[in-house]
């Protein structure tokens, strides 16, 4: 078993082409011996947005605070507080933060090998 408190995990900038303002807290990875699904806690400045991305390992996405437009696919839908989101693989996603605070939400990641 692993346990540690979000206060200890290291925060990191997204530094990918499209990305601005976006933060990342990887609470279990690899690293701590999840093999299979990883879970991080993004954090994303007011105006600020995820990169336009795909890629073959689905999301499943919990709103903690704020507001956000998402991009999935041709939908665009606004999410806030409580709100949950599934994003399957390979569908073309962008998380946007349209309110007047910091977005923050908790995101699963599937380990594709």
């Amino acid at each position: 078993m692993y346990v540690t408190s979000v206060d200890n995990v290291e925060e990191c900038e997204m530094k990918l082409k499209g990305a601005l303002g976006v933060k990342v807290k990887y609470l279990l990875h690899e690293g701590v011996g999840a093999e299979r699904l990883q879970l991080r806690l993004f954090t994303i400045d007011v105006g600020g947005y995820t990169p336009l991305e795909r890629h073959k390992h689905e999301h499943e996405v919990f709103i903690l605070r704020g507001k956000a437009l998402v991009s999935g696919g041709e939908t665009k839908t606004v999410v806030t507080t409580g709100d949950v989101i599934f994003i399957p693989s390979n569908e073309q996603h962008q998380f946007k933060n349209i309110g007047n605070e910091k977005l923050r939400f908790l995101c699963t990641k599937e380990t594709v090998r």
